[in-house]
């Protein structure tokens, strides 16, 4: 009796699973992304914009998320479009995870045009995607603003209302990304690294290329296989070395 053996894993398949994993990723903002747009439909409907007190409701759906066995979130929260609010030109509504099981700390950011320290998401890539190309974003690696030491993703869906009023989003510590990540490049033959478009490192199966490190030469070496990920959300490819 003959064995029919499975090939061997593509560069492409890879990518294709890694395009999956960042889909369920993104699908688990999908009821945070509901009850935002419901805040502005309601309002809507009387004719007007709700005021930024009125997004504390969606502080139940982020306990919600933040909170779900498996979740890989550990920030959440609305980021609102300007002048999407009746009172706030400027407004995030934003969670995470408090210490030691101590629930959900409110994150308090400068939005004052004025101010040295002023926080302009209005030009971050996961905020600017969204509005501009109504498409999810996974923005990153970058340093977590509550923890100088951690590289995290922000991953944003649109909300619309029926127009651009917003972005649902989340910060994942790359950390947590491992579990979904790294085992569609063990599953290559060889070494395989996950690279964004900068070429930095997001994941490998490999100890060569820690995570964070900038590995631009792969995304032009001609000696490697590469596959871009098929996800309109992330800009990465993964290269088989």
């Amino acid at each position: 009796m003959t064995t029919t053996l499975a090939p061997p894993a593509t560069v492409g398949a890879g990518a294709r699973r890694v395009a999956a994993a960042v889909e369920s990723v993104l699908a688990e903002l999908d009821g945070l992304r509901a009850a935002a747009a419901d805040c502005w439909t309601r309002a809507a409907a009387d004719g007007r914009r709700p005021a930024a007190a009125e997004l504390a409701v969606l502080q139940g759906p982020v306990r919600d998320l933040l909170h779900r066995p498996g979740s890989p979130y550990f920030g959440c929260g609305a980021v609102a479009a300007p002048g999407a609010l009746a009172d706030a030109d400027l407004h995030v509504e934003w969670w995470y995870r408090g210490a030691r099981g101590t629930g959900e700390r409110r994150l308090r950011l400068v939005l004052d045009p004025t101010d040295a320290e002023f926080y302009d998401y209005r030009v971050l890539p996961w905020f600017a995607a969204p509005r501009y190309e109504r498409r999810a974003a996974v923005a990153g690696p970058q340093v977590d603003l509550l923890c100088a030491d951690r590289y995290v993703l922000c991953c944003a869906r649109p909300v619309t209302a029926p127009g651009f009023v917003g972005v649902v989003a989340g910060d994942v510590p790359l950390a947590a990304l491992e579990r979904l990540l790294v085992p569609p490049l063990r599953a290559l033959p060889g070494e395989a690294v996950l690279v964004t478009g900068e070429g930095r490192v997001l994941a490998a199966s490999t100890p060569a290329f820690p995570v964070g490190s900038l590995a631009r030469a792969l995304l032009a070496d001609p000696a490697v296989e590469r596959a871009a990920v098929p996800s309109s959300a992330a800009d990465w490819q993964v290269v088989r070395l």
